[in-house]
């Protein structure tokens, strides 16, 4: 995304001749690749928890706005980084609440990184490392669609045949070169660059109940979203954005750039790890769960009022690109069916995937020349959606804060 990082030749390091590849059990349809990663290594280590609540109990349901002049266009996220901006961010959150620790890393030694990762596997503990997507092939994005907070798990390596054993949150687990792990794990790229960034957790044989952390990680998600620390995150950011979509055209004044960035906001609302509707559906879940555990009818009507913000984001992912405006339209349907198939079908559909994705430059093209000319056309109705959802989830919130006091 930076458009002035200098490109180094990358050297990789630490390669011996060690093979360690655990005794691991993968399973896919995970939403999030953060939170699923956590999901599986958690079963690992003997401890089950769904991946709605990993991210409740973690206050994790957020919302940022993020826009500097180093970047060819802004982004938007779902993920609440209030007090946790740093990696492992909710993971370690939600890790300290549940009774357990962790020890993570950031390093530019490529060397150190790696020697981490194997003290790891040989702890019988899969790594959760961050990876920077445009080096993964299995992911399908762009090489210039650079970020660094892709999370999956490395159960294995195989240092002679130069192999490293992958479970992402799609069916079926992957295999990879070592040299290329590491360049992703490597990536400096901002504004979210991977910096070797890498989590080992520890957790006690018995974790605390839930019924005692749900309420105080409630009341701090509904603080996140209600009293934002800044301007561009929470239900302030969301208002924001709005705002901002009026200055597209000039923030991003390439219609071609302006295309993919509509492309690239639908990923993040939509299909982009996030579990459907910007975190919005998992929250849902999570709220439905814990109304079961704590018996608290209020939550489960939370849960309700979060089914229909969850509707609404998804009529703004799919305002960003209109059936109206063909090339865009089709953009969408790429992306959904791409998210669609690997959820469904994990690797199994990678083939048919990477055919889909393969329209995809040419359709940014017609959609620069024929579809974006019309943006001010389509761009008020997402503001107006945007200052709608803004007003449900405050109103959701409040009523969050007045069920568990």
């Amino acid at each position: 995304m930076s458009k002035d990082h200098k490109k180094r030749e990358f050297q990789s390091a630490g390669i011996g001749r060690d093979r360690i590849i655990l005794d691991f059990k993968h399973f896919g349809g995970g939403k999030n690749c953060q939170t699923s990663a956590m999901v599986r290594l958690m079963h690992h280590l003997g401890h089950d928890i769904s991946e709605p609540m990993l991210v409740g109990i973690s206050a994790g349901m957020g919302f940022i706005y993020w826009f500097m002049k180093n970047m060819s266009y802004p982004i938007v996220g779902g993920m609440n980084r209030a007090d946790c901006r740093q990696f492992p961010g909710i993971l370690g959150k939600a890790a300290k609440r549940l009774g357990g620790d962790y020890e993570s890393i950031l390093t530019k030694n490529v060397k150190k990184a790696h020697f981490f990762l194997k003290e790891t596997l040989q702890q019988n503990q899969p790594g959760l490392v961050c990876v920077d997507m445009a080096y993964l092939n299995h992911l399908l994005t762009g090489e210039d669609d650079h970020f660094g907070e892709h999370n999956f798990l490395v159960y294995g390596i195989d240092e002679p045949l130069d192999l490293a054993y992958i479970s992402d949150r799609f069916e079926g687990t992957l295999t990879m070169s070592l040299k290329q792990l590491q360049k992703a794990r490597a990536s400096e790229y901002r504004p979210f660059p991977a910096m070797n960034q890498m989590v080992r957790f520890s957790f006690p044989p018995q974790l605390t109940p839930l019924k005692e952390l749900i309420p105080a990680a409630i009341r701090e998600n509904v603080d996140a979203i209600l009293n934002p620390p800044i301007s561009n995150v929470g239900f302030k950011g969301i208002k924001k954005w709005s705002i901002e979509l009026g200055k597209y055209s000039k923030l991003i004044p390439d219609p071609r750039n302006l295309a993919h960035a509509l492309v690239m906001h639908y990923i993040y609302i939509e299909t982009g790890g996030s579990g459907g509707a910007i975190f919005r559906q998992i929250y849902s879940d999570f709220l439905e769960e814990a109304g079961h555990i704590m018996q608290n009818d209020g939550i489960l009507k939370a849960a309700e009022q979060f089914r229909e913000i969850v509707n609404l984001w998804r009529e703004i992912a799919n305002g960003l690109l209109p059936d109206e405006y063909p090339s865009l339209a089709e953009l969408r349907k790429i992306q959904w069916t791409v998210n669609e198939e690997l959820e469904s079908k994990g690797i199994r559909a990678l083939d048919r995937a990477r055919r889909l994705t393969e329209k995809v430059p040419a359709l940014l093209d017609e959609a620069a020349k024929s579809d974006i000319p019309h943006f001010a056309e389509f761009m008020p109705n997402i503001r107006t959606l945007l200052e709608q959802v803004s007003e449900m989830e405050s109103e959701a919130m409040q009523n969050l804060a007045s069920v568990v006091g």
